[in-house]
């Protein structure tokens, strides 16, 4: 089934604008773009790519009267005004960003600060943030994004966390969010309140670091599993349950010792397992 948009002179097929925020031009944030894409023409619809790295965009300078807030206009003269108009014509939204620092990247946060979103159409969005070495900041850098996606007025469906954990996994999950948010119809937020409902519901929005810690010790561990070496994985496994177990007894010092553990030695076997 193909899906059309209503717009003004009739139907016409939905456009996903998908924006990868990594330096590289052919890393893991364009090649999930790509197959997000794939998903994307699966369902019928068309799409624009853009890499940011190929791009200028500075960051905000918070002017004075800035003009970005009453029209499409900024004093910055770079590439954010058409990125802007480009965001705001299309359909739907998919935006990738590396993690660094525990945090989206430079590039993708000026992007970030730098649009403006003029109405609130609820569009679908997908979020997406890839992490590489121990995976930390990888749902930090999600909740940054689905924050921003839902204050411009989006509507983000689930978000994808990329490890090198989950990297078999993420790829098909790619695939089928953008044939997802190609055939979802937007979705207005009626006020403040009910955008904060919808970022409070979806997956991982409400994980603090140690939550992070403990899904990164998981996502090794079915890793292990997957590589046909789940008895290498019981005890960091076993530790990673009991430290949860002891966080909700109130045992926090306890508890998180073992979630760290678990995290550390998970990762120093699928590091092994990968050589």
């Amino acid at each position: 089934m193909i899906y059309y948009a209503v717009k003004k002179g009739g139907l016409s097929k939905v456009k996903v604008l998908v924006v990868s925020g990594s330096p590289h031009r052919d890393g893991l944030c364009v090649k999930l773009s790509r197959e997000i894409i794939r998903g994307i023409k699966e369902a019928g619809g068309e799409s624009e790519l853009v890499i940011l790295a190929e791009k200028n965009i500075g960051p905000c300078l918070a002017c004075n009267d800035p003009p970005c807030w009453r029209r499409m206009e900024c004093n910055i003269k770079d590439d954010a005004l058409e990125l802007g108009g480009k965001l705001n014509s299309s359909d739907a939204l998919a935006f990738l960003s590396p993690v660094y620092f525990l945090s989206v990247n430079g590039l993708a946060k000026n992007f970030m600060d730098r649009m403006r979103y003029y109405g609130e159409n609820g569009k679908p969005a997908l979020a997406v943030a890839v992490a590489g070495g121990t995976g930390k900041g990888c749902i930090l850098s999600l909740q940054e994004i689905c924050r921003w996606l839902i204050m411009l007025g989006f509507r983000p469906i689930i978000p994808i966390p990329v490890t090198r954990y989950n990297l078999d996994i993420a790829f098909v999950e790619a695939r089928m969010r953008g044939k997802r948010i190609a055939q979802l119809k937007p979705q207005p937020f009626s006020n403040l309140t009910e955008k904060i409902s919808y970022y409070e519901s979806l997956p991982y929005m409400r994980y603090g670091l140690i939550d992070e810690i403990a899904f990164l010790a998981r996502e090794a561990i079915n890793s292990i599993t997957r590589n046909g070496k789940p008895d290498l994985a019981t005890e960091a496994l076993q530790k990673l349950e009991k430290g949860e177990a002891l966080l909700k007894l109130g045992k926090f010092e306890e508890g998180l010792e073992l979630i760290t553990k678990a995290h550390e030695e998970s990762m120093k076997i699928f590091n092994s397992l990968i050589r």
